[in-house]
């Protein structure tokens, strides 16, 4: 039995008795519709012959009424074909190919195989029957079989309609549909369920049940008509878990990024072609271990490592403090003395490897403001030909550095009494008793027994990687094998190229400086200052010798070696002695200066020279001027000022007596006019 799509999904679709065609045949709920009446009276109508008719089994093996469509009156078949836009299937429709065995599930194959048994164990039974009719053998078959499997259900009925269904190769009626036929159907209206998903499928993560509750609410101001079909919660329950996609759940509740992580495709990293040392990968692990310093105090180190995607080996390994950019050089630096240059570094995006005189900025290059970028030196990864390449930010694939990591966790840090775990979920309940009875290794134990391990133990290990001919193998065997390059140094000259390098500064009176520790040296000599005194340099220093540094113009060529003086930095409490090297140090720059300049300048040229030439010039050019008088101008307007004063002369009447002003100021003091007290 087949259904129509579209419209006409509803419209059962079965093989006519002549013609050997398919006909359209239609329900009697279909028929009433579009006569306008009920279901009762379409019946009524087929009971007394009124209307043509057929008896058939619908999918549930019950009886129904099924009326052709073209035996029905022609205003009512293009009324039907008006409504449903069904097309009428022409005379040469064929039959439809049968559904093959591997579109049935394991379970459906097993009750076809099931009935195909039955019924040809049935046709050989009533071949060798022979005590009485065909009939008989039927029933008694029937009776045989229900003995036989009494989970199943027989009758000749079914029999004959599963011989039916096997002589039509339709496989599908061999099976029991019964509680099957709303499988994967949904008493929820479509918008109510979109609705739904809506508030579901949000990176709030809203529970199920708060879902339901604001689908309900939603309803009732958009679609109070639906109100009343909106199921139950477990309804939405079970279809969320059902029908929701894993991945549409991911990506909706989620995000993007965790979509990506754990349901998008990712690029496979082939590793059989590579080479050992093409690839390191580096990054920094924090250990699950409480240790003590040389002042007592208990905390946790950290593990700078490079890692051999090839051989998947730890080359270079430094215990530190704190993970940084001097710690990543150093790691790189035992590593490459003990195995040679790599071709290529993979990093992640964090400053101990971002670093101006390292890797170099990367994306966090700023962009100039005037348009001019600055001078930056080469970094360490550049003079030592190592390409670095950087992970995606947030990228949860990005190193499989990572899962070694993991390994130094469980086979390492697991092995001290003082292993805090992951969390405080995993944390070990003895660590506070371990704590308090003082069984904490040191940091120099737990530096020495890291080297040891990760050198001879996990570099040992087995192999695992992705290449299936390496497994099993020695990891060291394994990046033995696939080193055809070397790229070798003396440690001379790694010591060179793995030196910090400071940003371009003027050369000042004090040579450069460097600001580390939040202290800064100078470092200046005579001939340094001397000769670049006010031009743009850099230099270039080793972190664990400050004595001196080397200096380079911006064109990178190397200039002189320049040592630390400070001898010109005192304090106010300075000693005598202190003060004499200080000004003995700073005239000793004056001197060279001023005997640089003696030897630039002419002996006949003194310091009176340059005014003696200018008065010899303004004599020439007056006695020059007096011979040759320019001439007078023919008009001369005469220029008065035009000022007021703002104190005017007045006349003497109006002069103050200052001798009767004096008479009275004593008056008024007690006094008479002859000067003498009342």
């Amino acid at each position: 039995m087949g259904r129509l799509h579209g419209a006409g999904r509803h419209v059962l679709m079965r093989q006519a008795k002549r013609g050997g065609y398919m006909e359209t045949l239609l329900k009697a709920t279909e028929l009433a519709q579009i006569m306008g009446c009920s279901n009762r009276y379409i019946k009524m109508l087929a009971k007394d012959g009124r209307l043509p008719s057929r008896k058939a089994v619908n999918d549930k093996n019950r009886p129904v009424l099924l009326f052709p469509l073209s035996e029905l009156s022609p205003d009512l078949q293009h009324k039907y074909l008006a409504q449903h836009k069904v097309e009428v299937l022409s005379a040469e429709a064929t039959h439809s190919e049968p559904q093959a065995m591997d579109n049935f599930t394991v379970d459906e194959r097993e009750e076809i195989q099931f009935w195909l048994d039955i019924l040809s164990e049935w046709q050989q039974y009533r071949e060798k029957y022979t005590r009485g009719s065909k009939a008989q053998a039927d029933e008694k078959y029937v009776c045989l079989c229900a003995k036989a499997h009494p989970d199943k259900v027989f009758s000749i009925d079914i029999l004959y309609r599963k011989q039916r269904a096997l002589r039509n190769k339709n496989f599908a009626g061999l099976l029991d549909k019964r509680g099957k036929s709303r499988k994967g159907k949904s008493s929820i209206p479509e918008v109510i369920w979109q609705a739904f998903l809506s508030f579901y499928l949000d990176e709030a993560q809203h529970p199920i049940k708060k879902c339901w509750e604001y689908t309900k609410m939603w309803a009732r101001q958009e679609q109070p008509e639906l109100v009343a079909d909106i199921p139950c919660y477990t309804t939405f329950s079970r279809h969320v878990k059902s029908d929701v996609l894993a991945a549409v759940k991911t990506l909706g509740r989620e995000g993007e990024k965790a979509f990506s992580d754990r349901c998008a495709p990712y690029i496979r990293r082939t590793y059989e072609d590579m080479q050992s040392n093409d690839w390191w990968i580096a990054d920094n692990h924090t250990f699950d271990i409480i240790s003590q310093d040389e002042n007592g105090k208990n905390h946790r180190l950290y593990l700078t490592a490079f890692f051999d995607a090839r051989g998947g080996i730890f080359t270079g390994c430094y215990v530190t403090l704190n993970p940084s950019s001097q710690a990543t050089l150093i790691a790189l630096r035992k590593g490459i003395l003990k195995y040679g240059i790599p071709k290529n570094i993979y990093v992640d995006n964090g400053r101990e490897f971002l670093t101006f005189d390292i890797g170099g900025l990367g994306h966090r290059q700023k962009k100039p403001k005037n348009g001019n970028a600055p001078y930056n030196p080469p970094p360490v990864f550049t003079r030592l030909g190592i390409k670095m390449t950087n992970a995606i930010v947030r990228n949860a694939k990005a190193k499989i550095i990572e899962r070694r990591f993991r390994d130094v966790k469980d086979h390492l840090s697991r092995l001290f009494e003082t292993y805090t775990g992951g969390n405080a979920v995993e944390r070990p309940e003895r660590l506070k008793k371990v704590l308090k009875k003082g069984g904490v290794a040191t940091d120099a134990e737990l530096t020495a027994i890291v080297d040891e391990l990760l050198e001879h133990y996990f570099n040992e290990a087995p192999y695992g990687g992705a290449v299936a001919t390496d497994r099993g193998k020695p990891r060291m065997q394994v990046y033995r094998e696939n080193l055809l390059e070397k790229r070798t140094t003396s440690a001379e000259e790694l010591a060179l190229m793995l030196m910090r390098s400071a940003r371009p500064q003027k050369v000042g009176r004090r040579g450069v400086h460097l600001d580390i520790g939040g202290a800064r040296i100078d470092y200046w000599n005579d001939e340094f200052v001397f000769n670049y005194l006010g031009q743009t340099v850099y230099f270039r220093y080793d972190p664990e010798n400050l004595a001196e540094v080397r200096v380079y113009d911006l064109d990178d060529r190397y200039i002189m070696t320049v040592p630390t003086d400070n001898t010109a930095v005192l304090s106010y409490e300075a000693t005598k002695e202190e003060v004499q090297a200080a000004m003995s140090a700073t005239r000793r720059m004056a001197k060279i200066t001023k005997e640089a300049m003696q030897s630039s300048v002419l002996p006949g040229i003194g310091s009176r020279t340059a005014l003696e030439l200018v008065l010899s010039e303004a004599g020439r050019n007056k006695q020059a001027r007096a011979e040759s008088p320019l001439p007078e101008p023919k008009v001369i307007a005469l220029q008065r000022p035009d000022e007021q004063p703002l104190l005017k002369a007045i006349g003497e009447d109006y002069l103050p007596d200052l001798g009767r002003m004096a008479r009275n100021a004593k008056l008024r003091n007690g006094g008479n006019e002859d000067g003498e007290n009342i």
